[in-house]
């Protein structure tokens, strides 16, 4: 199954103490991008009826410089719904044979044109989890996922709702379906490598 093409995103430590040296003084707020907003085209009445996905409360931070600047939140408003942080969710896929991918909310951002962005850590739906060698990795059980360290940038409107997520140490027994539904992760997929790493205890705190 061919993946949702994503922007990567950087991780490293120096990118995070740049951007956290970036916090907001009190008061400060960005300016909005001037432009003219142009009327709805004809058959786009539907799209344009449902609104933009909007961040919710104070701004915690900005990063980056010019036109690339963002602001950082930990809440945004759509479709009614409210996400936050940590929130696992489900992204709508690109095509009708494609399922959705799966993530969990890292960070909340806002573009000085307005666009609402999610940076998401990715879980691999496991014909999606490439084999050293060919093939892809076999699962005992329908609902699982494997979790990954990869991250991933995607407009805020790609949610489609949240979802739960059940992370099972190795040696655990499997929650029941029907009292506990949603994904299982007993995982850890190393894309790189292409393997896998069984999650401990340790890993979940």
């Amino acid at each position: 199954m061919k993946l949702r093409k994503f922007a990567q995103i950087s991780t490293s430590e120096e990118e995070e103490e740049e951007e956290m040296s970036n916090e907001l003084e009190e008061g400060e707020i960005l300016p909005p991008e001037e432009g003219e907003i142009l009327p709805p085209e004809e058959g786009e009445d539907e799209e344009a009826s449902q609104e933009d996905p909007k961040p919710v409360g104070k701004r915690v931070r900005f990063s980056g410089e010019g036109s690339e600047k963002k602001s950082h939140y930990k809440v945004f408003e759509f479709s009614g719904n409210r996400y936050t942080i940590e929130d696992p969710v489900l992204l709508a896929p690109e095509t009708k044979e494609q399922k959705p991918d799966i993530v969990i909310i890292k960070d909340i951002t806002q573009t000085i044109d307005g666009m609402v962005m999610v940076t998401g850590q990715l879980f691999y739906h496991p014909e999606d989890a490439k084999k050293k060698g060919g093939g892809n990795w076999q699962t005992s059980d329908t609902r699982e996922l494997f979790y990954s360290t990869h991250r991933v940038e995607v407009p805020a409107k790609c949610v489609m709702h949240k979802c739960v997520v059940h992370f099972i140490p190795a040696n655990m027994p499997l929650p029941d379906c029907r009292k506990h539904p949603g994904f299982i992760i007993r995982q850890i997929y190393d894309a790189a490598e292409q393997k896998l790493w069984k999650i401990t205890k340790k890993d979940l705190h």
